[in-house]
């Protein structure tokens, strides 16, 4: 009944034990009268010692207790297992993972919370990102139209001030964008099927874009390819070259270079400007969406989430994501990797990836 205590465990436990401990009383007692008479010394004769038959007996109380309370306890232990398992599962991502409820005790009546909370979790994320989804489209229209005003505005008055606007609509756009991305990212959805992906093609691809400089590369073999999505591959450098743009000072300068070990070897993608830096207590934060740093005033604005979405990106595929002062000086956020294939030459022993081939 709803409210009522749940007893089922302790009548599972406890009548067993009490079962036990009577079949022991009756098993003692009978091994007692084999062995020939009550405790009293017999007429005339010596007295009798009985300790080494108590032993027998002691030890026969806790192979019964032992056999009787064993299938019960193991029961238990496995429905206790299970039910970790399946919070586990669910912690990790695996959002149709339920746990089985089985019989009316309080595993049972764990089981069945578990499953009601994951339900509850599962339809608020099913509203929040169709909530979100719905939302970043309904943007897509008044941005359109904005677009479309700063064309007209620009013929009519002044070309700054329509540019101004262009800038603006731009980024909102590209906000929007990274935005859904993360949403699909977030809830795990399926981002295109893997392919093995030119990290180096896309380097010098997203650069040319931004006018900033792919560092060259020495003579020798090439193996930067890795395996995953092309599209989340080029968000990631495309969004490393304008974090070093906009938050730090040029020139920005991008390397791709290998790294890892010998049994691990790696693909690092490194983003570096000439900017101030970032304080060591921050280095972690940065990747936190719309991060901003105390003091930090609206105009500077926050740090939106494209150093979020690279980390997400970059564990997706296996790497991870870091950043640390420049050894020749300025600030460098890097990437690394794991590499599609062997034909890699990895970075020395004891030598960070981030450090090869650094300006």
């Amino acid at each position: 009944m709803p409210g009522s205590p749940r007893r089922g465990l302790f009548w599972q436990v406890y009548p067993t034990l009490l079962i036990s401990l009577a079949l022991v009383a009756v098993f003692g007692a009978l091994v007692v009268h084999l062995l020939g008479g009550g405790p009293g010394p017999p007429p005339g004769g010596p007295p009798r010692r009985f300790h080494m038959h108590m032993m027998g007996m002691l030890l026969s109380v806790a192979a019964v207790v032992g056999v009787a309370a064993y299938p019960v306890i193991a029961r238990i232990t496995r429905r206790l297992e299970a039910l970790r398992l399946s919070v586990e599962a669910w912690g990790g991502g695996d959002a149709s993972r339920r746990a089985t409820v089985d019989g009316a005790d309080e595993i049972s009546a764990v089981a069945a919370s578990f499953n009601a909370a994951a339900d509850r979790a599962e339809a608020l994320l099913t509203a929040h990102k169709s909530l979100l989804a719905h939302a970043s489209h309904e943007l897509r229209s008044p941005l359109t139209r904005l677009a479309l005003a700063a064309e007209i505005l620009a013929e009519a008055t002044d070309p700054r001030s329509a540019e101004a606007i262009r800038r603006e609509v731009a980024e909102l756009d590209s906000l929007v964008e990274e935005i859904l991305l993360a949403s699909r990212m977030d809830h795990g959805a399926d981002m295109g099927a893997s392919e093995r992906v030119d990290c180096l093609a896309l380097a010098a691809e997203e650069s040319a874009r931004a006018a900033v400089t792919l560092r060259d590369l020495p003579a020798g073999p090439a193996g930067f390819e890795v395996v995953g999505s092309a599209r989340l591959l080029r968000r990631l450098i495309r969004n490393l070259i304008e974090n070093a743009l906009k938050h730090g000072r040029p020139p920005v300068e991008v390397d791709v270079s290998h790294g890892g070990t010998v049994a691990r070897p790696t693909v690092v993608i490194a983003v570096g400007d000439q900017g101030a830096g970032i304080a060591e207590s921050l280095r972690e934060r940065v990747f936190e969406p719309f991060f901003r740093p105390s003091g930090s005033t609206e105009e500077g604005g926050s740090w939106g989430l494209g150093l979020s979405l690279v980390r997400q990106i970059a564990e997706r595929h296996g790497g991870r994501a870091s950043c640390a002062p420049a050894d020749s000086g300025g600030f460098l956020f890097s990437v690394e990797l794991p590499i599609a294939g062997q034909g890699c030459q990895p970075a020395p022993e004891g030598q960070p990836p981030s450090a090869t081939r650094r300006r």
